[in-house]
């Protein structure tokens, strides 16, 4: 019955296309208050690895622990799982209540990219412990990414927008996307071109000045030319505005350089999951204006750090933004 329901999911590739605001029960009194007496924002951006099942009530766990210590605001999550394949509703939901048995309330919005319903629906979410008060998706052109019995499934993707509302301070939008990962240059370029005039077009509807911030995996390597050269795709992010939050007062240049040498900047094999390849800085928080960086560190990257738990086959991204 297994092996029949991935034939059906991607030999018809079914795209569920829906988008929601998550939460199972009752919705949570959501309050950040604290974030603007404190001056600061803290974001945090993860891939959660779907298909790894056995261990994902443990590997969230570490990222509710870890997002109440430090503590996080805004977490960005791709590779949300939901159906009875992962069985689970909705990973994302599933982060949040563990988030709110530890008396952290988040507010949760996620958008599944591709899905048989009940079956298997991946997704793209946000959690902000600030109220989301407007939400839009935009889906991004399909990217060959599999090749299952002969025949390329092209797969959706999408990039999400949420409006967050920081009491006694002021909104800001944040998006979270996850661009393809084995598809061509052509297919790639697509994606990023429907991206950021998405960004642009929704950004020229608020006031100048408004804080944008952009993260997610964007499967952009700087310094990988194979298949294809992918340092123009990351030049084309900034060149529309945005700002490598993370290598700010960092020697970009030597930023994950070397791949068969892992350092504390690689945010893909580097973890007890998926180590022993070539390892690269795919994972970014981006942000439209030149605000002050607190702190940006990566974080469950296990191999230049076992003290960490594994938490995906990526490593995440966390970065705090000083607010005006």
């Amino acid at each position: 019955m297994r092996k029949i329901f991935l034939i059906a999911l991607f030999s018809i590739s079914v795209l569920s296309g829906c988008a929601k605001k998550g939460g199972g029960g009752s919705e949570p009194l959501v309050q950040c208050n604290d974030v603007a007496s404190r001056g600061h924002l803290n974001v945090l951006s993860i891939n959660v690895l779907f298909k790894e099942t056995d261990t994902r009530d443990q590997r969230l766990e570490a990222i509710a622990e870890f997002a109440e210590k430090t503590p996080v605001d805004i977490i960005l999550l791709q590779e949300v799982a939901g159906g009875a394949l992962v069985q689970t509703d909705n990973s994302a939901e599933d982060l949040q209540k563990k988030l709110r048995a530890r008396k952290r309330d988040y507010d949760l919005y996620t958008a599944f990219e591709i899905g048989l319903p009940g079956v298997l629906g991946v997704a793209n979410a946000i959690l902000s412990r600030c109220e989301i008060d407007y939400r839009v998706t935009k889906r991004l052109p399909h990217a060959t990414e599999l090749n299952f019995r002969g025949h390329d499934i092209k797969l959706p993707r999408n990039v999400m927008m949420t409006r967050i509302n920081i009491p006694n301070y002021k909104l800001l939008n944040v998006y979270n996307t996850h661009l393809c990962s084995a598809c061509t240059v052509d297919e790639f370029g697509a994606q990023v071109e429907e991206l950021l005039p998405f960004i642009g077009k929704v950004e020229a509807s608020f006031p100048p000045g408004n804080l944008a911030v952009l993260g997610g995996d964007f499967n952009i390597d700087r310094f990988r030319i194979d298949p294809f050269p992918e340092r123009p795709f990351y030049d084309r992010i900034i060149n529309a505005g945005f700002i490598d939050a993370y290598a700010q007062n960092k020697p970009l240049d030597s930023l994950c350089a070397h791949p068969k040498q892992p350092d504390a900047h690689c945010t893909v094999e580097v973890s007890t999951l998926d180590a022993g390849g070539s390892a690269r800085r795919v994972d970014y928080i981006f942000m439209n204006q030149p605000k002050t960086i607190r702190e940006s560190r990566v974080v469950f990257n296990t191999v230049v750090d076992p003290s960490q738990p594994s938490v995906s086959d990526h490593a995440g991204v966390f970065v705090s933004i000083a607010l005006p």
